[in-house]
């Protein structure tokens, strides 16, 4: 999983970083911590830090958006079935 991380990061740069993110703030295994931290490591070699600070920010605030639509879409009896399933 690091390898994987810093291979995206360092190739695709911030594209890399909003995608990351939002897909972490979707899917909470992905660890932010690990992805930020070589977020801060790439910013010694390819990224601007302050560039790196504004995409990050970025791209928790589109996975946070994405979530935040779909409690939209959760009536009261969706939201029942999805917590008494057995998924």
């Amino acid at each position: 999983m690091e390898t994987f991380i810093e291979e995206v990061i360092s190739q695709y740069g911030y594209v890399a970083l909003v995608l990351l993110l939002a897909i972490e703030n979707i899917f909470p295994p992905i660890p932010s911590e690990l992805i930020l931290t070589f977020t801060g490591y790439a910013t010694t070699t390819v990224l601007n830090p302050i560039w790196a600070v504004i995409f990050a920010t970025l791209g928790s605030m589109i996975g946070a958006i994405i979530l935040y639509w779909i409690g939209t879409q959760l009536t009261l009896a969706r939201l029942e079935h999805l917590v008494n399933s057995k998924i």
